[in-house]
């Protein structure tokens, strides 16, 4: 079977022109990427190491900061046009057993941020630059909530998940999620101009 292209596509073809080229072209579209109320001296320390990060992402502070280990990665991908964070998890274990992924889950602009996203991970587990396989899935949105949300995780079949292993992987996710987003939005707006 052939995969055609969509019957509007000539027609949706700019707006997905102007979405690579606004995800290709940021590098601080939202600085301070905390925020206005960032308690950082931004124009000194905005990074995703902060330790003001953990608190300065998150919607409840006090009650719900982020996790330390996943704070970097929730802070570079608030960095991408078009994807907006809004839960994140750096995994734990329970009783010496992985319990809990560490993941991302997000909200998109457009699918368009999504395919992108979904391409640097697919290329970074082909290059074998990450310990485990990461993938971006559809998950859970509360019944009440027509948007969707995707998830940024570990794909959940392989054996022998080490959380050592995975959170490792988020500080290079973390390192390079940016550029290699940017690159790749890049490489599609040419192969579509």
């Amino acid at each position: 079977m052939r995969i055609a292209r969509r019957e509007n596509y000539t027609s949706r073809a700019a707006g997905l022109q102007q979405s690579l080229g606004a995800l290709a072209a940021m590098a601080t579209h939202r600085w301070p990427v905390c925020g206005a109320g960032c308690p950082s001296d931004i124009a000194q320390n905005c990074h995703r190491n902060c330790p003001d990060v953990p608190v300065a992402l998150s919607d409840a502070p006090e009650e719900y900061p982020l996790e330390t280990v996943i704070a970097p990665l929730v802070y570079e991908m608030r960095r991408l046009d078009g994807i907006y964070p809004c839960w994140s998890c750096e995994g734990h274990e329970r009783f010496g057993d992985l319990w809990k992924l560490p993941q991302v889950w997000f909200y998109a602009k457009r699918q368009i941020h999504v395919r992108v996203l979904s391409d640097v991970l697919t290329a970074a587990n082909l290059k074998g630059g990450l310990d485990v396989e990461w993938e971006v899935v559809v998950t859970y949105s509360d019944s009440d909530n027509p948007e969707t949300t995707y998830a940024l995780r570990p794909k959940q079949n392989q054996m022998d998940l080490s959380l050592k292993a995975l959170q490792a992987d988020v500080q290079s996710l973390a390192a390079g999620v940016v550029e290699l987003c940017q690159a790749r939005a890049k490489a599609l707006q040419n192969q579509g101009a």
